[in-house]
């Protein structure tokens, strides 16, 4: 279902949650997230199948946008905050030491 191991299903979720009523096709998230289409496409379908996603074709394109009904929606929301605000919070824990190990150079 959804693995947080995986750096794709963290940045499709940090992607949706920040611009919420966005309303994306593969190509357009494959460029804006910079991860394969042929991959995107693939995880896309299994969290359409999920229901954690809906897809909406229109044209040649299918759009895919977060189910806000989704029974999950706020957890997942919780936790993809949780995990991007403590990956920032150790790039900045790196960046200390980084200038710590320098002004004792």
């Amino acid at each position: 279902m959804v693995n947080f191991r995986s750096k794709l299903h963290v940045a499709l979720f940090k992607y949706y949650f920040e611009y919420p009523d966005a309303e994306c096709y593969v190509r357009e998230l494959s460029r804006t997230l910079s991860f394969g289409a042929a991959f995107l496409s693939r995880e896309l379908a299994t969290l359409t199948n999920v229901g954690i996603f809906i897809s909406s074709t229109r044209g040649n394109h299918k759009y895919f946008r977060l189910n806000k009904k989704h029974p999950l929606h706020n957890e997942l929301r919780a936790m993809t905050i949780y995990l991007v605000s403590k990956k920032d919070t150790k790039r900045k824990d790196a960046k200390r030491e980084d200038t710590k190990i320098r002004e004792r150079s």
